[in-house]
């Protein structure tokens, strides 16, 4: 359910999209795993880890992942997911960005991806 806050600045959103640049397609988070897979469950006890382990302070419970298009993007060998201002976390907190290693769910990736092919050493 999208939530609005009055604020007395501009209000900033961030999106990315992944794109096969030889075929065009548009890769949301859910074709970059193999579908047997728990993908979204492991994904987000890994962010719970880091939320822990960086000590950072929630105006919400983490709701975990729980869209098909969760937002994220790819770089430097990770998959990067990240959530919109005020979340879960406070305006001055910023984005809540949680890298996560090719190697740590490489088991999870479907064959072919473009995650696929960060995680080729």
């Amino acid at each position: 359910m999208p939530m609005a806050y009055p604020a007395a600045h501009g209000w900033t959103i961030i999106k990315s999209l992944t794109f096969d640049i030889r075929s065009g397609e548009l890769y949301r988070l859910y074709d970059l795993f193999k579908p047997d897979t728990n993908y979204m469950q492991i994904l987000s006890d890994l962010i719970s880890v880091q939320i822990k382990v960086r000590n950072m302070s929630l105006i919400s419970p983490y709701p975990g992942i729980k869209l098909l298009n969760q937002d994220y993007y790819i770089a430097d060998k990770a998959l990067v997911i990240y959530y919109q201002l005020v979340e879960f976390t406070a305006y001055a907190y910023g984005f809540p960005v949680f890298p996560i290693s090719v190697y740590e769910i490489e088991g999870l990736i479907k064959p072919g991806t473009p995650l696929d092919k960060m995680a080729v050493t």
